[in-house]
C-alpha cells in the first residue's frame, strides 16, 4: 500500500558495490646531452569493478549478484607504453649572421604511444538474456550474452576487427559460439510452468571477457625557434598528428538484439508478431535453436523467451562492426 507523503514514483537509491586498481610503473629518461633527450614509460595496471559506470542504472551484469560481475573494468588499460624525444639540430651558421635566424635552431621532437585495448562484453537488451526479470526489454542493467559450451573469449575470435562488414568483410566474432543462459521449465519452484521451455536468467561472470585491438599512434613536431630577445622568443612548428595514419578500432559494436522480432505491445486479437512475418516464415523459438552454418552474416540464435515468439528466418542479426 502507498505511504503517505510519498510520491507513486518515488525510489531509493543505494551505494554498493567494490573496485580495485593496482599498477606497477617505470621511467627511464637520458636527460639533454648533444641536443639529445629521450624517455621511456611503462604501465602496467589492472582495474577491477562490478559496475564502470555512475548514473541513473546499475549497468553491471545481474543486479541480484554484484559480486559475480567482478572482473575488468570497462576503462582498464593493462599496458601502457609511452616513448617521447627530443633532437635539437646543430647550428650550421654563426649566430652574428642574418641566415642564422633562418638556418639554426631547428628541433625535431615526437611521442609515440602504444596502449591496450579496452575490455568489453555483448549485451543484450531486448529481453532474451534475463526474462524472468524484465518481461520484454531490460534497459536497467547490462544483461551479458553467454558463450556457447565448447567455445572460449580467443576461439569465439574471428580475426577480424568487424571494421568493414557492410563492405563483405568478416565480423568479429562468431555467432555460433554464442548461446542464451535458458532455464528448465518448471524450475525455480515450479514458478516457470512446466510447459514453459522460453525463460532466460542472467549469464553466471563473463563480463569483460573480450578485449579490443591494440591501439598505437606516433606523433611528429618539426620545431623551429627563433630568439627575439633575451627573454623573448618566436617558436613555430610544424605538427604532424599519427605520423605513421596507423588505424585504431574502438570497441565493436558489442549491443545485439536476438528478440527484436517480438511486438511487446500487441494489439487485442492480433499475433504478437510483426506484420511483415508470414506464417511460411515464422520459425518458432526453442532453446537448441542454432544459427545455420551456411548465415553470411554475424546472426543471433533466436530469443528463447516467450512461447508465442517467433523470429522471421533470423531476421534479427548482429553485425560487430567498429565505430
Amino acid at each position: 500500500m502507498p505511504y503517505i507523503g510519498y510520491s507513486a514514483e518515488s525510489e531509493t537509491y543505494q551505494a554498493a558495490g567494490v573496485s580495485a586498481y593496482k599498477s606497477l610503473q617505470a621511467h627511464v629518461e637520458k636527460r639533454m646531452a648533444n641536443g639529445l633527450q629521450v624517455g621511456f614509460s611503462y604501465t602496467y595496471s589492472h582495474a577491477l569493478d562490478e559496475q564502470s559506470a555512475l548514473g541513473l542504472f546499475y549497468n553491471g551484469n545481474n543486479p541480484n549478484n554484484l559480486r559475480d560481475g567482478y572482473a575488468s573494468a570497462d576503462f582498464d588499460r593493462t599496458h601502457l607504453i609511452n616513448f617521447n624525444y627530443l633532437y635539437q639540430l646543430p647550428n650550421f651558421l654563426s649566430e652574428h649572421l642574418i641566415a642564422a635566424r633562418v638556418v639554426n635552431s631547428w628541433a625535431i621532437q615526437g611521442l609515440t604511444v602504444l596502449q591496450s585495448g579496452q575490455p568489453y562484453s555483448i549485451i543484450d537488451y531486448s529481453g532474451a538474456v534475463g526474462s524472468i526479470y524484465y518481461g520484454v526489454a531490460d534497459g536497467i542493467t547490462n544483461p551479458i550474452v553467454p558463450l556457447a559450451p565448447g567455445c572460449t573469449p580467443q576461439s569465439a575470435k574471428t580475426g577480424a576487427s568487424g571494421a568493414f562488414t557492410q563492405g563483405g568483410g568478416m565480423p568479429a566474432l562468431k555467432a555460433s559460439c554464442f548461446t542464451l543462459p535458458a532455464l528448465p521449465p518448471g524450475s525455480l519452484n515450479g514458478g516457470i510452468p512446466s510447459n514453459d521451455a522460453y525463460e532466460t536468467t542472467f549469464t553466471s561472470g563473463q563480463r569483460n571477457i573480450f578485449r579490443q585491438a591494440w591501439q598505437r599512434r606516433a606523433d611528429m613536431s618539426l620545431v623551429k625557434t627563433v630568439q627575439l630577445k633575451e627573454r623573448w622568443s618566436l617558436r613555430y612548428s610544424v605538427d604532424v598528428y599519427n605520423l605513421t595514419n596507423t588505424i585504431s578500432f574502438d570497441v565493436p559494436i558489442n549491443n545485439v538484439t536476438q528478440n527484436g522480432g517480438y511486438n511487446p505491445f500487441p494489439i487485442q486479437g492480433q499475433p504478437a508478431l510483426p506484420s511483415r512475418c508470414g506464417q511460411d516464415q515464422i520459425r518458432p523459438l526453442t532453446a537448441s535453436s542454432t544459427v545455420p552454418p551456411d548465415s553470411a552474416s554475424l546472426t543471433r540464435p533466436p530469443a528463447v523467451h516467450d512461447k508465442s515468439r517467433c523470429l522471421c528466418d533470423y531476421n534479427s542479426s548482429l553485425q560487430l562492426t567498429c565505430t
